[in-house]
């Protein structure tokens, strides 16, 4: 569902390399004119990640259940 909503919302999946900790998952990007969003869903725990800036060097802006689904739409709704 929450890849779904993603795509939706204009973000692409990306071959990216497992997170630090050998942690597999899924990544998706959205572009933006000053930043990029990059989300990290973890495969084996409801967890995910969100980055903000460049793509490479991005600052954690959210690490949690991916249940709180409320902060994402409100990042990805911002106008970056």
């Amino acid at each position: 569902m929450l890849d779904t909503y993603l795509v939706a919302t204009g973000f692409y999946q990306i071959a990216w390399p497992d997170a630090p900790g050998g942690q597999p998952g899924l990544t998706y990007v959205r572009p933006g004119v000053r930043e990029s969003l990059r989300v990290f869903l973890c495969a084996a725990a409801p967890e995910m990640e969100v980055y903000t800036g460049e793509l490479q060097n991005g600052r954690l802006v959210y690490r949690g259940p991916a249940e709180l689904v409320e902060q994402l739409r409100n990042l990805a709704e911002r106008q970056n």
